[in-house]
């Protein structure tokens, strides 16, 4: 489905041509030529751009762009403002997200609606990987990287920047600043197109957006004015925002700092959603009393690890676990005390299992481990090495039973899957080891709990 864009303009024939330029890249454009229209409309159709023209008189636009940026319902609209470069710095300081000259280029106009629409979307994508979080810059002043075409450039940047903002600048080569992405520690890139040869910048800007420690970071580009044909490539290679390679003439340090600005508070905002997604990503696929994963998440995971068994040609092992008479901890102690047990296995589970392999609690007091390249020795030792843990660790009660500690015991059924089940669709193959396991589990309580069962031995501890 095509973006929807908001025009206001209050000239019908700057309308028209921007509907016209807009809607042959297949946008869905929707047009206005008053105030009230805009904001009435913005509210009703939740357009992923505004664009703002010249022609608007009551209120004049800047005043409506603020207004518009200012209003809780559109935080998450970007607005880009199509007017006369004099008014670029009250643009930006209403709150516009991008400035254009009335005049630009189609190719540049395009370029600029892309770009906008593409930080728009990642700013909404939770990074399902769960990647390490950028780092906040909530109690540090933010770090900005400056890679210019030549030291004395990078200098002059810096003092001013520097004299117009409390930030934190670093001038960077391009090797120091490829090497930064792997610590995350820059919040920002400010670089020139061409740094040494034609285009190396852009080729920059390219990698470091493509780095896991790096992508998430704002960028800047810096043109000369005999390069402005680099400045649409910029926009669709990531950038965000285009600078003037000379920042000393009037006004430009002013720019400059406003879009350094902006851009930052775009990060912060991508990064705030980022990180609310991941937390409601993993209350979604994590129990909440324990912090290990839920049933909607191991199955599917386990099926996946079957998957990867059978393609790899190798063994792995399901562990079935439920925690013995676990109704009297309930029914003597209260609920807090079961809750209290319950962490405490989930701790010891998490202690022995490691990151390579897979632990939930499925409900209630039964447990799930799942192990990777496990083979039935291997696996055997590991659910013992939980038994006898949990056995030999009291749990401290709390509440009203404060001080008092019990033991909880556990019964583990253990299936391992190898060479004769690798023909099996990988569902099929969870499904039976899983099966499996649950039938030694049983066994392992019949045979009077705290024991662990191998699902095709009479073997128990």
């Amino acid at each position: 489905m095509s973006a929807r864009i908001l025009v206001a303009d209050g000239v019908a024939t700057s309308r028209i041509r921007l509907k016209v330029r807009l809607t042959s890249a297949c946008y869905d454009v929707t047009t206005t030529g008053t105030a009230e229209d805009l904001l009435r409309m913005a509210r009703e159709t939740r357009p992923a751009l505004v664009i703002l023209g010249r022609g608007l008189d009551d209120p004049h636009p800047i005043q409506l762009c603020h207004r518009f940026s200012q209003d809780p319902d559109f935080a998450n609209i970007p607005v880009l403002m199509m007017t006369d470069p004099a008014s670029r710095v009250d643009a930006l300081r209403a709150g516009a997200t991008a400035v254009l000259d009335a005049n630009v280029s189609e190719l540049m106009l395009l370029a600029r609606v892309r770009g906008l629409l593409r930080d728009a979307d990642r700013a909404e994508d939770p990074g399902f990987a769960m990647a390490e979080a950028q780092a906040s810059f909530e109690s540090a002043r933010p770090l900005i990287a400056l890679i210019a075409d030549n030291p004395a450039r990078a200098i002059a940047w810096r003092r001013l920047l520097a004299q117009n903002l409390s930030y934190r600048f670093q001038t960077m080569d391009t090797e120091e600043a490829l090497g930064s992405a792997a610590d995350r520690g820059v919040d920002l890139y400010l670089i020139a197109a061409d740094i040494q040869n034609h285009g190396d910048g852009l080729r920059l800007l390219s990698e470091l957006r493509s780095r896991p420690g790096s992508k998430n970071a704002g960028f800047i580009i810096a043109t000369s004015s005999e390069r402005q044909d680099m400045e649409s490539i910029a926009l669709d290679l990531g950038a965000g925002e285009i600078l003037p390679l000379d920042l000393n003439p009037p006004g430009r340090v002013e720019v400059a700092a406003l879009a350094l600005q902006a851009q930052l508070a775009r990060k912060k905002r991508a990064d705030s959603r980022r990180a609310e997604a991941r937390r409601n990503m993993m209350l979604a696929i994590t129990d909440p009393l324990t912090g290990l994963y839920n049933r909607r998440f191991a199955l599917p995971r386990l099926a996946e690890i079957a998957e990867a068994a059978t393609g790899a040609r190798s063994s792995f092992a399901l562990l079935a676990l439920d925690l013995d008479r676990f109704k009297a901890v309930n029914d003597n102690h209260g609920h807090a005390a079961g809750d209290a047990v319950l962490r405490h296995v989930a701790q010891c589970l998490t202690h022995h299992v490691g990151p390579d392999g897979l632990t939930a609690r499925m409900g209630g007091e039964e447990f799930l481990i799942a192990l990777p390249h496990h083979d039935q020795t291997q696996a055997f030792r590991c659910a013992e090495a939980i038994r006898q843990h949990i056995a030999a660790s009291p749990v401290t009660l709390p509440g009203a039973n404060g001080g008092m500690t019990i033991t909880a015991t556990l019964s583990i059924g253990v299936a391992v899957a190898e060479g004769a089940a690798w023909h099996l669709p990988p569902e099929d193959l969870a499904d039976m080891i899983q099966e499996r396991a649950d039938r030694a589990l049983l066994t392992a309580k019949s045979m009077g709990r705290n024991k662990v069962m191998l699902s095709q031995a009479e073997r128990a501890a």
